[in-house]
């Protein structure tokens, strides 16, 4: 079977493809799968954030058990976490981000000044703390800027970007929102991942289908995450990832992880840090 960088270089190649029946086809094929192959992409979301989350996220990526991570480029650690990317040559994902839930406990802004896009800060001078304010607040042209100055930040640290994804899923707040994020790809050249992780499997090919169609965007057939921290207790394996990979389909799925090592550090700054520790 390809490589999971096989399958992240494929994104870019097949990106320029309409969708035909059977979705899947073209990026499998891509990547020399049959129809009833299944390929995981398994991505560490949120480095950047704290120096707990980083680490995990590397260890994980050293050890080979996922082939995958996406830097947020606003949040305090993302120089060091771009740094760990660099000294191994690791391809990465950018986690765009346009919100900042944590706000006392880790407060960041944009990557653009306040003077440049107002309309994504708070009174407090941090990102909005949600989707819905986000939403309410943002002037489109300002987040379109931010968007392609967070790309701009990876690339200038010197790395190269596998894909885009979205932190918290901004993307289908507004029709404003979704239409930015669907046109990065034209024009970055840089493939996205469609997150509709709250429709079940048959709902994201539904989706990703016609998005792809319209729009002319490759994304993995389906992409899935358990945040459930009410579900997760400190030393008992969760076996949620095991039941759901279990019901893949064929095709190429992507699985979104939160994972972190404990420390007094990571225990005052991330209020769900049971479900990052069991990821």
């Amino acid at each position: 079977m390809a490589s999971p960088r096989a399958i992240l270089t494929c994104l870019f190649i097949a990106a320029g493809l309409i969708a035909k029946p059977g979705f899947a086809t073209p990026l499998a094929k891509c990547i020399g799968l049959s129809d009833q192959d299944i390929a995981l992409i398994v991505n560490a979301d949120d480095v950047g954030m704290h120096p707990d989350l980083d680490k995990a996220a590397f260890k994980l990526i050293d050890a080979g058990q996922i082939q995958d991570l996406s830097l947020m480029p606003p949040t305090p650690n993302f120089a060091q976490a771009a740094q760990w990317a660099k000294a191994r040559q690791l391809a990465v994902g950018v986690h765009l981000t346009l919100t900042n839930e944590w706000q006392e406990k880790q407060p960041w802004g944009a990557v653009l000044s306040r003077d440049e896009v107002p309309s994504l800060y708070n009174p407090q001078g941090n990102l909005w703390a949600t989707v819905a304010e986000l939403a309410a607040h943002a002037k489109p042209d300002e987040v379109k800027k931010e968007l392609l100055a967070q790309i701009a930040k990876v690339q200038a640290a010197g790395l190269k970007i596998t894909h885009l994804d979205a932190h918290m899923v901004f993307w289908p707040a507004t029709p404003e929102l979704l239409n930015i994020y669907t046109s990065l790809p034209k024009e970055t050249g840089i493939p996205i991942v469609i997150q509709s992780f709250h429709g079940s499997l048959a709902e994201q090919y539904q989706v990703h289908r016609q998005i792809q169609s319209e729009n002319a965007i490759v994304t993995p057939d389906t992409f899935l995450m358990h945040y459930n921290p009410s579900m997760r207790q400190r030393g008992v394996a969760y076996r949620g990832y095991l039941e759901l990979i279990k019901q893949l389909p064929h095709g190429v799925h992507t699985i979104g992880i939160h994972p972190a090592e404990d420390s007094p550090s990571a225990q005052a700054a991330i209020p769900d840090l049971t479900l990052r520790l069991s990821d």
